[in-house]
């Protein structure tokens, strides 16, 4: 892999956090790289709107993503690629390269002048979803969805906190149903879309036109629609609730997706929070120890690397946020080892991460956690540092290195003398037990979990 095709990745997720999730999908999706040095960064983008726009708003936030990532900052340049993407919808929506079972299937209806159009992420298939316990019943019925729209579970609406899967999931159903399903007409776009299109129908005097098209659609899937709360006007989320009504009544699937529960959604129209919840309503959590590992692995893969298990485990151990932090992480330890021409190895790891992991364990200290520790078990710190190996005192003192371990600083040496000068492959020992014991025990894992984060909060 060439050093700017490993950098590059990782410069789109230092910019990915700087900016809104909208934004970045809407005009980093589309672009590629066509060449990184420390002297200059070309970009390919899709026609001269973009060069414009890109030129004119994102240079400043792409030079100090590469700086980040790289240490340099290049003259940034755009070029226009020869072959553009096909205009064929709103402004803002997503039209994906359609596979070959799609490309008879006539062009949809274009429905307002547009100079750009956002594809959908390429990765963001069912074959590449990770389903465990956090996501199981949202998994499920995306699939459902996906073979049988529009009676399965009508409405979907998929709920989480930020960089869970919500948008993975969703994009999935609307990718398999592109290649299964060429007869449908569907459409995929965010709230935020959905709201500008509104807006510009109005100002164009064209909500005729407006509603011929969103009320006849087969599958209309909206992400982030909590931003109805946000920006819409009454008229803006009236308009919503008609195009709501005109698809459920027609049997036609509408497919949701919101960082927040319908009853949380305070802000927006009763009868429309009723509707979200006539169907089905599900939750993403968190990925759990196991997932975490599991996620790492294919993302991973994903990269065509195979990343050794203790950083797989040392990341799963760090970074339990959401699944984009996790893959941020593999993708800033892919690319930090190519950049530097090193194998991936627990010291690579620690030096990639090093930000992520200090930031997480600034205020974590030893007592802190031996204080949860001997609470929990009802033991004495004496007990810890005793030479008692009882399964009472043994494990709750194996735990407390785990944590140490995964939540500080401190070195092996370090934590073994906290625990009555236990040396180094003592506590490598009793961190190991703990893991192996995380991934065949849910409920002790869960443990573990919840006071992980109980930790973490008190930051």
């Amino acid at each position: 892999m060439a050093p700017q095709e490993a950098s590059w990745p990782a410069i789109l997720q230092e910019i990915q956090r700087n900016i809104r999730s909208q934004q970045f999908d809407t005009w980093f999706r589309n672009i590629e790289v066509a060449d990184l040095s420390p002297q200059a960064l070309t970009l390919r983008v899709p026609n001269n709107f973009y060069h414009e726009w890109m030129k004119r708003h994102y240079v400043d936030t792409i030079q100090r993503a590469v700086l980040a990532v790289t240490g340099s900052r290049p003259i940034v340049e755009f070029v226009v690629r020869e072959t553009p993407a096909p205009v064929d919808a709103a402004p803002g929506a997503v039209v994906p390269p359609r596979p070959a079972s799609n490309l008879a299937r006539a062009e949809p209806q274009r429905y307002f002048p547009s100079d750009w159009t956002a594809r959908l992420n390429k990765q963001y298939v069912f074959s590449n979803f990770v389903a465990g316990t956090s996501n199981a019943v949202a998994h499920a019925a995306a699939r459902a969805i996906a073979e049988n729209p529009g009676q399965a579970y009508n409405p979907f609406f998929l709920h989480g906190g930020v960089g869970l899967g919500k948008t993975h999931l969703i994009q999935a159903i609307t990718y398999h149903l592109l290649e299964h399903r060429p007869d449908l007409d569907l459409l995929y776009l965010s709230c935020e879309n959905f709201m500008n299109h509104f807006i510009s129908a109005v100002q164009n005097n064209e909500r005729e036109k407006f509603r011929s098209i969103y009320r006849n659609k087969d599958v209309l899937l909206i992400d982030d629609i909590h931003f109805l709360c946000k920006g819409a006007r009454e008229v803006t989320q009236e308009e919503f609730f008609h195009t709501f009504n005109a698809l459920y009544n027609s049997g036609k699937q509408i497919v949701l997706s919101s960082d927040s529960p319908p009853q949380e959604l305070t802000k927006l129209e009763e009868r429309l929070v009723s509707r979200f919840k006539w169907g089905l309503v599900a939750r993403i959590d968190p990925p759990s120890y196991e997932m975490r590992l599991a996620i790492l692995k294919k993302k991973a893969q994903l990269r065509g690397r195979v990343l050794p298990d203790e950083v797989l485990h040392f990341i799963a151990e760090n970074v339990d946020t959401s699944v984009r932090d996790l893959e941020g992480a593999v993708i800033k330890v892919v690319a930090f080892s190519s950049l530097t021409n090193r194998p991936v190895d627990m010291e690579l790891t620690r030096e990639a991460l090093r930000d992520t992991v200090e930031r997480l364990a600034a205020t974590i200290t030893m007592d802190e956690i031996i204080k949860w520790v001997t609470t929990h078990f009802q033991i004495k710190l004496c007990d810890l540092q005793s030479k008692r190996r009882s399964q009472s005192i043994a494990q709750p003192r194996q735990i407390a290195m785990y944590l140490a371990r995964a939540l500080t600083r401190h070195s092996l040496e370090e934590i073994g003398g906290y625990f009555g000068g236990r040396d180094h492959t003592t506590v490598m020992h009793g961190c190991e037990r703990v893991r192996k014991l995380m991934e065949c025990d849910p409920s002790f894992a869960g443990t573990i979990e919840h006071v992980t984060s109980q930790l973490r909060n008190k930051r």
